[in-house]
């Protein structure tokens, strides 16, 4: 029973002041209880797959599961493989069921970018990117005077110390500093340190060129073929409210913490393998499924031969995203038209948690 009814029933006797009064604050307490309820809720997808993407091949690995009459069951974790049988794979599938596709990768620019470039929307940036005026697009520049709103990566290497510059690209684009090529999900929280931005392609953390293999060979054509990309499609309840895919942005970085995962050391396989254990305690206690023909293959944290870190994220980003489908996280979508529209998100980010959210 709500808890107005409630009050209502209890407090009828009371004087009519101190019972509108009253009655003012269960009515905001009941608000804000059906809000929250309304965050974390379940979603009716029949499958979740996700993928760790990367330019190289052998760093392409998919972890996938299937809902079943009694929660989730992980069936299997696998190299990505052919890129056309992949799509086509999903696109069979989500024939008559829905199928969410995480991807550790930006799904989105910088809204300062679309300015300059004259571009409304995402949706609208991969049709405009299958015409021949955009190709070079996805073309990384080798030098600063290469730069221009139609080709914004940069650069293609590091080169002589001293010569590539943050600067070359925030003059080369018309910007007025670096972080205007920031999206606003990339910005630090208080559990991370800033992302990379995609249009910077140089250091150990850059994802820009990563993301322009997986916007040619999966995003627009996936687009072409009817996939769903969150947010621009709608939110995650819209997105699966038919059978499709469903393609969205995560960070397995965030889901470290939702798992526990605070001491975990990605890039040695000892820490991997204290991590793999808690995770199948997790998911035993949530009641998914990691089959043992798969958790025979996972138990020893990931070997250099089975996709190492790449492969563990590809796990770690399929949890949070079944915890996120069984409303144990909340989807997070801010309201902003320019997120929704423009830069995207990642899944199951807290906004909160920005610590500059105003530039």
């Amino acid at each position: 029973m709500r808890p107005f009814i409630v009050m209502s029933v209890v407090l009828r006797s009371y004087p009519l002041r101190i019972f509108n009064r009253l009655a003012a604050i269960w009515r905001y307490l009941d608000q804000m209880t059906s809000q929250a309820c309304a965050k974390l809720r379940k979603y009716t997808v029949d499958h979740i797959w996700h993928a760790d993407w990367s330019i190289s091949a052998t760093g392409r690995w998919v972890a996938k599961a299937r809902r079943t009459d009694t929660g989730w069951q992980i069936h299997a974790i696998e190299p990505v493989g052919m890129l056309n049988q992949f799509r086509h794979g999903l696109n069979h599938a989500a024939k008559t069921q829905s199928i969410w596709l995480g991807l550790d990768m930006p799904i989105g620019f910088a809204r300062y970018w679309f300015d300059s470039a004259g571009v409304d929307s995402f949706a609208n940036l991969l049709e405009l990117m299958r015409t021949p005026d955009w190709q070079e697009f996805f073309d990384v520049c080798k030098t600063a005077e290469q730069i221009s709103v139609k080709r914004p990566f940069y650069p293609a290497a590091s080169g002589v110390k001293g010569s590539v510059t943050r600067d070359h690209l925030v003059r080369g684009l018309g910007l007025s500093r670096f972080d205007q090529l920031y999206r606003h999900c990339e910005r630090a929280t208080t559990d991370r340190a800033a992302a990379c931005p995609s249009f910077w392609t140089l250091g150990a953390n850059q994802v820009g060129k990563a993301m322009l293999h997986g916007l040619k060979n999966l995003i627009i054509p996936g687009y072409q073929d009817g996939f769903n990309i969150w947010p621009f499609s709608g939110d995650l309840a819209a997105c699966t409210a038919k059978p499709g895919v469903t393609v969205i942005e995560t960070y397995p970085g965030e889901v470290y913490g939702w798992l526990g995962l605070t001491s975990l050391t990605k890039s040695k396989q000892e820490s991997r393998k204290e991590a793999v254990a808690s995770v199948h305690n997790i998911a035993t206690d949530h009641g998914i499924e990691i089959l043992p023909a798969v958790f025979d293959d996972i138990k020893d944290g990931f070997a250099p031969g089975q996709g190492k870190d790449d492969a563990f994220d590809a796990l770690i980003g399929l949890m949070g995203l079944i915890m996120i489908a069984e409303g144990k996280r909340a989807e997070n979508l801010p309201t902003a038209t320019a997120i929704n529209t423009r830069e995207g998100w990642i899944v199951g980010l807290d906004a909160a948690k920005i610590k500059d959210p105003t530039k």
